[in-house]
């Protein structure tokens, strides 16, 4: 377990970008039929979700949030002194799509660029690896990109595409006044629950074998749903006791979308209150690592907040990863959701 205070710390600012392309899970009534939508509908939350095109990566809606971010706060593109992309779906197997988003946003060749592979526990891990590199002194402002998109992948299940959104984040992460805190856990015994088997060195494709079908990914619900029950009730604890802080002490809970019940059964477990428990996977869908700043942004917008708010949040998932971070963000630095088709013309390798 990895746990830390960070001081010192401010996060100045957070914004998200989603295709403008929404998909409405009533249209697949044709080919599932009425009542299994309406019961995939009730299980999981998700009503519609935002879907890219053909020729747009999680690369382009991190670009998108990123550069309008560092628009609003009226900052120099040369004043950040780290970028990290965390995605399960960069644009490359090689160059790191942290080295692409650099030369598109104009960072200094002085910037340290880094990818990480997570997916749902992706912010709280970007979060904390943000603060420990601002806490020990090596930089002073690092962008965190986080996003994923639903791979572009012809024997996807059905459900599987209902259920997951796409969405690219950006937040800064800066030296200042505020606090960080924050445990992270992880558990391969379990790395197969969650799992893409194919494109790398461990699974090579067979002669009579599909490269889509060795590429999609594979998920055991079962241990998914009782790891995360289990799990995260009690980092939820861990944290409350090694920082002496109870849940009424934030403004909301963020917690990763994974699906409604889940979410509705974690809330009960940690006694927050339904009203401070935002939901925005019924108009989002699942949009792995950037649920948490794409409810976090959703959630300023419908309630248009302005003022300072303490937000403690979870992440969970593939791995198995989990953590559990606390951080505070004026509301007039979330920006309003983003909607975009624009794509990186220079790297687009199709035809």
């Amino acid at each position: 377990m990895a746990t830390a205070n960070f001081s010192n710390i401010c996060i100045s600012g957070i914004a998200c970008a989603v295709p403008k392309n929404v998909v409405d899970n009533d249209t697949y009534s044709s080919t599932l039929g009425d009542l299994e939508v309406k019961k995939f509908i009730e299980n999981t939350g998700v009503k519609k979700r935002y879907v890219s095109h053909s020729k747009q990566t999680t690369s382009d809606l991190c670009y998108e949030a990123a550069s309008k971010l560092l628009k609003h706060k009226e900052y120099d593109s040369e004043s950040i002194d780290a970028l990290i992309f965390i995605s399960q779906t960069p644009d490359y197997i090689q160059p790191a799509t942290s080295h692409i988003l650099q030369k598109r946003l104009g960072l200094a060749k002085s910037c340290m660029c880094l990818d990480v592979n997570l997916g749902c526990s992706g912010y709280v891990y970007g979060m904390f690896l943000a603060s420990s590199l601002i806490q020990s002194g090596a930089v002073d402002r690092v962008l965190l990109l986080v996003g994923d998109i639903l791979r572009k992948n012809p024997v996807t299940e059905i459900k599987d595409q209902m259920l997951f959104g796409d969405a690219g984040s950006a937040t800064i992460v800066e030296r200042g006044e505020n606090t960080v805190q924050g445990i992270l856990n992880a558990n391969g015994e379990g790395y197969t629950s969650l799992i893409t088997p194919g494109a790398g060195t461990r699974r090579v494709l067979k002669e009579e074998e599909s490269y889509w079908e060795i590429t999609k990914p594979e998920m055991e619900g079962s241990e998914v749903f009782e790891f995360t029950i289990k799990e995260i009730p009690k980092i939820f604890k861990q944290f409350f006791n090694t920082f002496d802080k109870h849940i009424d002490d934030f403004d909301y809970c963020i917690l990763h979308q994974a699906n409604l019940f889940m979410l509705k059964h974690i809330g009960k477990k940690i006694k927050v209150q339904p009203e401070k428990l935002p939901i925005s996977i019924d108009r989002y869908g699942n949009t792995n690592g950037a649920s948490i700043p794409m409810t976090i942004v959703d959630l300023c917008d419908l309630e248009n907040i302005s003022k300072n708010v303490k937000l403690i949040s979870s992440g969970f998932g593939i791995g198995l990863s989990w953590g559990i971070i606390s951080f505070e963000v004026e509301g007039k630095d979330v920006l309003p959701m983003i909607y975009t088709d624009n794509y990186y013309e220079e790297a687009y390798l199709g035809k």
